[in-house]
């Protein structure tokens, strides 16, 4: 086993602390979007992921103890879309990140004896595969016309004041808070 810093691996997860540290911006750009675009819980969503991909970040960047490292990488240098584009676009991207890229450097990271880093590739990637699920789920409750509306009658609340409404769809706006439709989610707790 080689010096670390010397290693792809110590690479590897250099470029890895940079793809979660960009993920998350982009993921805060894409929640202002959706809130623009009238998705309150989306955007809560997308904020909760880059939450999570901050996480990512912070534990590849606990790999290292200061100095220097250089190393490149092709980003993607996206735009911000209309919500249901930006759920596609996020989705392929976490795809790409667990299926391809953790999953190839945690493959050369046991080749080089670093099992710890081949291990957090490893972890990570399974939240990643969760990101994916999720951005797919909700690009297609936007195609289904499933946001704000189901055929039999479900429980949505309010995620500005907490009322509760029963019905096939969130009603146009919060009786209680008078926030529009965008702010309903359907909830699936039943305290």
């Amino acid at each position: 086993m080689g010096k670390f810093k010397e290693s792809n691996t110590a690479k590897n997860l250099l470029i890895s602390f940079s793809a979660e540290a960009q993920a998350r911006t982009r993921y805060n750009f894409f929640a202002r979007r959706a809130e623009d675009d009238g998705y309150i819980q989306i955007a809560r969503l997308f904020d909760e992921t880059a939450d999570q991909e901050y996480e990512h970040a912070l534990r590849f960047f606990k790999f290292f103890n200061g100095g220097e490292l250089e190393t490149t990488w092709p980003f993607p240098t996206g735009v911000i879309e209309d919500t249901r584009s930006n759920l596609i676009s996020s989705a392929e991207l976490e795809l790409y990140v667990h299926d391809v890229m953790y999953k190839g450097f945690a493959k050369v990271a046991n080749e080089e004896g670093f099992a710890r880093a081949a291990d957090t590739f490893d972890a990570i990637s399974v939240a990643e595969q969760h990101h994916e699920e999720l951005f797919r789920e909700l690009a297609a409750n936007i195609d289904n016309n499933r946001v704000f509306f189901r055929n039999n009658e479900q429980k949505w609340k309010c995620l500005g004041c907490g009322y509760i409404h029963y019905g096939t769809e969130a009603p146009d706006k919060c009786p209680a808070c008078v926030r529009p439709q965008g702010y309903f989610e359907l909830s699936v707790k039943s305290w």
